[in-house]
């Protein structure tokens, strides 16, 4: 029986003006390890996509809180300059009475480089979008 399941997350800013992540990701329970997209979409309506990879882990504590650390996986061949180079994120996933926190830092442009870093990522699971 197949340990994989689908994921689609949303994560917002507290701070007003910050970009909106979407992840959707797959997750193999088997080996803990995720696959998917993250897409971020700027205030200004640019959108950027970059392929991700990472883990699924528990952090213990007095009540344990599941874990997600994604990395992004850039092109092997030279970038365009304004797609994505990096991503990096630290997702503590959200529960059924709970918001889940998220921090993350995407890296693109290559003539004119720029950051977007954002700690104060508020996370919340959605349904997939029905393709038609």
């Amino acid at each position: 029986m197949s340990q994989l399941f689908a994921a689609v997350y949303e994560i917002s800013s507290a701070t007003v003006g910050r970009p909106s992540l979407r992840l959707n990701l797959v997750v193999n329970r088997d080996n803990a390890s995720v696959l998917g997209a993250a897409t971020l979409e700027t205030v200004t309506g640019d959108v950027y996509e970059m392929p991700v990879r990472g883990h699924h882990m528990e952090i213990e504590g007095d009540e344990p809180l599941q874990a997600i650390v994604l990395a992004g996986t850039p092109p092997v061949f030279s970038v365009l300059d304004e797609q994505p180079s990096s991503f990096q994120m630290l997702m503590v996933l959200p529960t059924a009475w709970k918001e889940g926190q998220a921090c993350y830092k995407m890296s693109f442009g290559k003539l004119y480089p720029r950051v977007i870093d954002v700690r104060d990522g508020r996370a919340r699971a959605v349904l997939p979008e029905a393709a038609y």
